[in-house]
């Protein structure tokens, strides 16, 4: 697997920053076809972070359309790659997460005992159920466009935190 075709992949993807139903398949028929190795998935999904900070713009617009991209690219590396490990958790608190997430992204860092704080969190704390992992996942992406601003540098960090939230659920919750 080349790296680079990767790159080039999902720049092309972010281009329109929209992803149709057609390139869905396609990321999914593309990892089907290359079947990464688990060491490699999380340098696919940091990879769309990279790439995806490359395409932010002044527009709050395009730059909740471009996390929506980065989310159906994360959507189909999880769903196709990777495989959960929780079961069913009656005592989820959909809520407890949503104000994590905000509280992790309102300051745009996440510091070393933070991470480890967020992995506690989604293992023993509030660990979401099986049927609850997509909406996991794609609610950092909704929240974190609450924190989107006009300021490149800023909203830079904010997929930084975007990327640590996703890597706790995915390091958690799935292999």
């Amino acid at each position: 697997m080349s790296s680079k075709v990767f790159e080039a992949f999902y720049r092309e993807i972010f281009s329109d920053l929209t992803v149709s139903r057609e390139e869905s398949e396609e990321i999914k028929q593309k990892l089907l076809d290359v079947n990464p190795p688990p060491d490699k998935l999380v340098w696919l999904r940091a990879t769309v972070f990279r790439i995806g900070s490359q395409f932010l713009t002044d527009d709050k617009a395009s730059n909740v359309s471009l996390l929506k991209c980065m989310n159906a690219i994360v959507h189909a590396i999880e769903t196709t790659c990777m495989t959960p490990t929780v079961d069913q958790n009656d005592d989820f608190d959909g809520q407890k997460l949503e104000d994590l997430y905000r509280e992790v992204l309102g300051d745009l860092s996440v510091d070393r005992e933070e991470s480890k704080e967020l992995h506690e969190f989604f293992k023993a704390t509030n660990r979401p159920p099986k049927a609850k992992l997509i909406w996991t996942r794609a609610t950092i992406f909704k929240i974190g466009s609450e924190f989107l601003s006009d300021d490149k540098q800023k909203n830079v960090a904010l997929l930084k935190c975007i990327n640590i939230l996703v890597h706790a659920v995915e390091i958690t919750c799935m292999k």
